[in-house]
């Protein structure tokens, strides 16, 4: 009798791996290049009109 693995399809494999490579390449280049993102345009808070 055959054992049967429950293995997740390849793709989800590969997407988990890319957003998880892509998550530790967010944080390197943020260490190396910190005044590149400082230069991004942020939004201000809006005061509430009643």
């Amino acid at each position: 009798m055959a054992t049967q693995k429950n293995n997740p399809p390849t793709g989800v494999l590969v997407a988990v791996g890319t957003i998880a490579l892509m998550i530790i390449l967010y944080f390197i280049i943020l260490a190396i290049f910190p005044e590149l993102f400082e230069s991004l345009p942020k939004a201000e808070v809006q005061p509430v009109k009643e």
